[in-house]
């Protein structure tokens, strides 16, 4: 009988099910970049690749669930998702999640030595944000909850613009050195871009992107 069942019903919905998977890998790798960060100055640099590895291995994860996403809609398996839009939140999900990594190899690669902070103000903001966007993959059924989700993370963007606009200020008006103003903006435009990508996902679901078969 539970084979009968599941051959009948869960096929429609393993495509949310993939698509809540990689949605909390994004969101354990926000949570992962920030146990860097809040521990980057007491790590040795060997230490601080470990760490960097750990979200590197979530970022794979995520290519192999997204690769099974698109795989799925062209073996004829329903989804609930029209299929012109289901790409329109896998696709900068998988971005979020490459970005996540990217930036964590900066602080390695830039010999980054201290933790400014903005940039634990841009990563807490990053991880409200991260964590409305997987509850709004939970409530795509709910276009009510997406419409409050959405707001919540416009509302996080806006203040992640805040403090993005204001470190870069200081950092043309304080720092002398050059190489360390090149180093800290390129982290600050790292953390803005993962911002503007979970604001891409929040205008879908506020532009209602989101059909159902």
């Amino acid at each position: 009988m539970k084979k009968l069942m599941g051959w009948l019903v869960p096929k429609k919905y393993k495509f949310f099910d993939m698509l809540l998977e990689l949605s909390e890998i994004a969101l354990e790798c926000g949570k992962e970049l920030k146990i860097f960060i809040d521990s980057y100055s007491n790590l040795e640099r060997a230490e601080r690749k470990e760490r960097t590895n750990i979200i590197k291995k979530l970022a794979h994860k995520g290519e192999e669930i997204s690769k099974r996403i698109f795989e799925r809609p062209n073996k004829n398996f329903r989804t609930p998702i029209r299929k012109s839009n289901f790409q329109e939140i896998t696709v900068p999900l998988v971005d979020l999640i490459e970005l996540i990594h990217d930036v964590s190899l900066r602080f390695i690669i830039l010999s980054i030595e201290r933790i400014e902070a903005p940039i634990i103000k841009l990563i807490d903001k990053i991880c409200d944000a991260l964590s409305e966007l997987n509850k709004g993959i939970l409530d795509l059924r709910k276009p009510r909850h997406i419409e409050m989700h959405s707001a919540k993370i416009h509302a996080l963007k806006g203040e992640a613009d805040e403090i993005y606009y204001e470190a870069l200020s200081d950092l043309f008006h304080y720092y002398k050195n050059s190489i360390d103003l090149i180093k800290y903006k390129e982290i600050y435009e790292y953390l803005e871009n993962i911002m503007n990508k979970c604001k891409d996902i929040a205008d879908v679901f506020e532009g209602k992107a989101v059909n159902y078969a």
